[in-house]
């Protein structure tokens, strides 16, 4: 697992991976507070179990929610970009794996940014959702 701060990787280095199942239950979650009642997330059909719907990936794949995402003491990071590219339908009661990897470190307005592809996949390894991000790194105080 990674032990260096979030601000302090470079391009090639990843952040520990982050694996979860979802579960009817999770879906519905997302779905009632969306107040979404399409019957392709909420009833299983002949080609398989309901779909996961999207915005359950897009939860999952800032890399915050990785378990080896770490900022440093006084240092905050603000979400500057960001484009997702929706691959395959995931289902549910299917497992899926969050993988991280930083593309570009650079300095820009005296700032660190950080540019990062999050990719999903499921337990088969079909990919789910490639999503490209960046950040800024900020630091506290005067």
């Amino acid at each position: 697992m990674n032990e260096r701060f979030a601000h302090e990787l470079q391009a090639g280095d990843e952040f520990a991976a982050l694996e979860f199942d979802v579960t009817p239950e999770l879906n519905q979650q997302f779905l009632f507070a969306l107040e979404i009642f399409e019957r392709r997330y909420w009833e299983a059909s002949t080609a398989g179990p309901p779909f996961v719907h999207p915005v359950v990936f897009l939860h999952h794949s800032p890399r915050t929610r990785s378990p080896s995402y770490r900022l440093a003491p006084g240092m905050g990071s603000v979400f500057a970009r960001d484009r997702a590219e929706f691959l395959n339908p995931g289902r549910v009661h299917q497992h899926f794996r969050v993988t991280w990897q930083i593309l570009a470190t650079y300095e820009k307005r005296d700032r660190i940014f950080q540019d990062y592809r999050a990719e999903i996949v499921d337990e088969h390894g079909s990919p789910i959702l490639r999503r490209d991000m960046s950040s800024a790194f900020v630091t506290g105080g005067p």
